[in-house]
């Protein structure tokens, strides 16, 4: 039984350790919608592997984190993408600027990806007591 315990436990540790590297990154997930005269109408932005992606129509890329708070390098596109946070310090829209084209798209639906972690553990948590 202590046995089975530490391995709940050593995995438990795991899974929060990897739901804490990435909540920062979490912030930024959801979609984003642009103005008509964007040549993107809509962005998905999500963490896998500890990485943000992008997904859009018109494909895919990876958002490098600078040393700048709020500020990634768009990876396939060579531009820079800046979040834009509110008064509370949510992430309410982006702005991405690659070569010569400027655009600002306003955050439309938010990803709570710590919910996903924490539920199955708490259940799993029930199951072992």
């Amino acid at each position: 039984m202590k046995k089975i315990l530490f391995v709940f436990l050593l995995l438990a540790g795991c899974v929060f350790a990897n739901a804490q590297a990435d909540s920062t990154l979490n912030a930024y997930t959801g979609k984003y919608t642009f103005g008509d005269d964007s040549p993107v109408k809509e962005i998905t932005v999500t963490v896998e592997s500890g990485t943000l992606m992008v997904a859009s129509a018109m494909g895919n890329t990876e958002f490098k984190k600078t040393d700048t708070k709020d500020v990634f390098e768009v990876v396939a596109y060579g531009g820079m993408a800046t979040f834009k946070r509110n008064e509370a310090g949510k992430v309410i829209g982006v702005k991405i600027e690659v070569q010569d084209i400027a655009v600002e798209g306003t955050r439309s639906e938010g990803i709570v990806l710590e919910e996903v972690y924490l539920f199955p553990l708490q259940n799993v948590a029930k199951l072992a007591l």
